[in-house]
């Protein structure tokens, strides 16, 4: 990806995830940027075409910062601490509308994000089971890819903000909750204890 298209997607996913999608036309972009149509228009083809370009970088992106997470050799509960936190800060800055945008009106964006959840995040999230099944906090009786796949679409549930709207909860609450129960759910009593360790040093303001 050449320096200029890598600066006009940085830019539009910044509009997108303060406005939405549907609502941002091309030229609240170039107004943006502050460059004519002629110049975006040699980079993509459409809007369609920047939505899309858009999705693939984020998950470029959220792939590259996850895999440098687990790099690290975190335990396992340590782990899902991190990549809560890492999806936390994603859900706070996104736009309540773009979910349904995409879903409705650019369904290869839409497609893209469902597939990243389905492969990539199930992935990591058996991944992060089978470490704690070896570290011998997590169940061993449990299946891993339903688990995981429970996660990875509670994820989408947690990206709308109108899911929990009146209640009062900020989505730091929600995602708090959302691992909380995640972990205890799978955890054994070595894997509990652990956590409720973490949990008494923790600021939950902190996911």
């Amino acid at each position: 990806m050449n320096e200029k298209l890598e600066h006009i997607i940085q830019q539009a996913r910044s509009i997108f995830m303060r406005c939405g999608i549907r609502s941002v036309t091309m030229d609240d972009v170039c107004r943006e940027m502050r460059i004519s149509k002629k110049t975006l228009y040699q980079h993509v083809h459409d809007k369609t075409d920047l939505v899309n370009q858009t999705m693939r970088s984020e998950i470029a992106k959220d792939e590259v910062e996850v895999s440098t997470l687990i790099s690290l050799g975190l335990s396992a509960i340590d782990e899902m601490f991190e990549i809560t936190r890492i999806v936390s800060e994603k859900i706070r800055n996104i736009h309540p509308s773009i979910l349904f945008d995409m879903q409705k009106y650019y369904p290869e964006a839409w497609e893209m994000m469902r597939i990243h959840r389905n492969d990539f995040i199930e992935r990591v999230i058996q991944k992060n089971i089978q470490k704690g099944q070896d570290e011998g906090v997590y169940r061993s009786n449990m299946n891993a890819i339903i688990v995981s796949r429970l996660f990875a679409t509670k994820i989408d549930v947690l990206s709308d903000n109108h899911f929990f709207e009146g209640t009062g909860l900020s989505m730091t609450q929600v995602n708090f909750e959302h691992l909380t129960y995640h972990l205890y759910g799978i955890s054994t009593p070595k894997g509990i204890y652990y956590l409720e360790q973490k949990l008494s040093n923790l600021n939950p303001q902190s996911l």
